[in-house]
């Protein structure tokens, strides 16, 4: 998705909010080398908190060595930055969700197999788009964009 979103902009992202359940070595180890290659700086979950559960804090001093990419995006995550990065993504991110299966009714697809569900979703997401531009713009903004 990375990719894409360069190939459609012309510029890389400066940050990448990913959650857990894209967790895996591969994808680690990808982000390590977009942040090499790119300079996109990832902040990728690695696992699940309880609904109540606080973030620990980061341990002091040095990272060891012998640390693996998921224990060293971990502690990522728990500092200050990271927690400021990453708690943003529930402002960014879950709202959509949220928003399309209240009001657009989208909590389950009506049309089957992978091309319908896609082309349904991605006209969900349309509608919440224009839905957005409207309560900006208003009326008046839309018709200055016809123009």
């Amino acid at each position: 998705m990375l990719d894409q979103s360069a190939a459609n902009t012309g510029v890389h992202p400066k940050q990448a909010l990913v959650d857990a359940g894209c967790c895996s070595e591969t994808n680690l180890e990808a982000a390590r080398e977009r942040q090499l290659a790119c300079g996109t700086d990832t902040f990728m979950a690695t696992g699940r908190l309880a609904h109540d559960e606080q973030v620990p804090p980061a341990p002091r001093g040095r990272i060891p060595k012998d640390a693996t990419l998921k224990e060293r995006m971990a502690r990522k995550l728990r500092t200050k930055p990271g927690k400021a990065a990453y708690s943003r993504r529930k402002a960014i991110v879950e709202p959509v969700f949220g928003q399309v299966m209240t009001c657009q009714n989208g909590r389950q697809l009506l049309l089957r197999g992978e091309d319908g569900a896609r082309g349904e979703w991605q006209l969900l997401a349309a509608c919440h788009n224009l839905r957005k531009i409207f309560r900006h713009a208003g009326t008046a903004g839309l018709a200055a964009l016809a123009d």
